[in-house]
């Protein structure tokens, strides 16, 4: 297995465990040097991993401190060490965005289609109110509140339990009721451009740029925040999938008669082209 450690505030490797062992007991190198082997979900001093246990008695150094809630590298930027940002490799930084975009959009299909189906089963002018400008954005406020105390209670939502993310602060503990709704504004401001059609994508692109360079988002570094991946199996990627198809077909099925008006409206010859596919809707008594 492939391990890495961190040499003067910069991570050095791989190497194979028995190198990093015999570096040990030569003295080259101190059981509390952090370090990382595949599969391991963060760094950990050389002395706390299974592997290097025994090497770590036979160098005869003293038990190192109790295992720190991160790790800060003192040879980083200020910001950096101010958001105490744990060491991570690039492929963990990607795996994590990735799981991220794909949680957070799984949460706005799932609470926009509820959102939307509700009013048009309680017999709503849901048209009327999709071309109204402020029907989005008070959708959004109502997911945001949802979303903070879903966040505060459980640490997570439904996209983000299904994928193994898990949102803390540093020290593990639950985020407070402010803290929690102070996140989800900043996600949706930063995060999502308020879902305009052009800031959308410039946010998307800047957050990634930025979690990649700096390892933590604008919305979780500044205020203390960790979002934690746990592993998992393909299966849960193939639940993720059926559960979005089958919100989009529930969704489609409710929503089909005001989405038929409104591209007859707004689209007319792509609505000719869609209905002669489409079978016509039933003629309501």
């Amino acid at each position: 297995m492939r391990t890495w450690i961190i040499i003067d505030g910069e991570k050095s490797g791989p190497f194979d465990i028995a190198q990093i062992a015999r570096r040990l007991e030569s003295g080259d190198l101190k059981p509390e040097t952090y370090g990382w082997i595949e599969g391991m979900r963060e760094w950990q001093p050389l002395s706390t991993i299974p592997q290097f246990s025994e090497s770590c008695r036979q160098a005869q150094t003293p038990t190192p401190p109790p295992l720190p809630a991160v790790v800060i590298d003192s040879t980083a930027p200020p910001s950096t060490v101010h958001w105490q940002i744990p060491a991570s490799t690039m492929q963990e930084k990607t795996a994590i965005l990735i799981r991220r975009f794909f949680a957070r959009w799984f949460d706005m299909l799932l609470w926009s289609s509820a959102y939307m189906c509700a009013l048009q089963l309680s017999g709503s002018d849901l048209k009327s109110l999709m071309m109204s400008f402020w029907f989005n954005y008070t959708m959004m406020i109502v997911w945001l509140l949802i979303e903070a105390a879903m966040i505060h209670a459980w640490g997570s939502t439904p996209g983000k339990a299904l994928l193994g993310l898990r949102v803390r602060r540093a020290d593990g503990s639950a985020l407070r009721v402010g803290l929690s709704l102070l996140r989800s504004i900043r996600v949706y401001l930063m995060g999502m451009g308020m879902s305009h059609p052009l800031l959308l994508p410039l946010c998307h692109g800047f957050s990634w740029w930025f979690v990649r360079k700096h390892g933590a988002a604008l919305w979780d570094g500044a205020v203390g925040v960790r979002v934690t991946m746990q592993p998992i199996q393909v299966w849960r990627w193939v639940i993720y999938a059926m559960a979005a198809f089958f919100i989009m077909q529930i969704s489609g099925m409710i929503l089909e008669p005001v989405t038929r008006e409104i591209m007859q409206e707004n689209f007319p010859e792509q609505a000719k082209w869609l209905d002669s596919l489409l079978p016509a809707p039933k003629p309501t008594p």
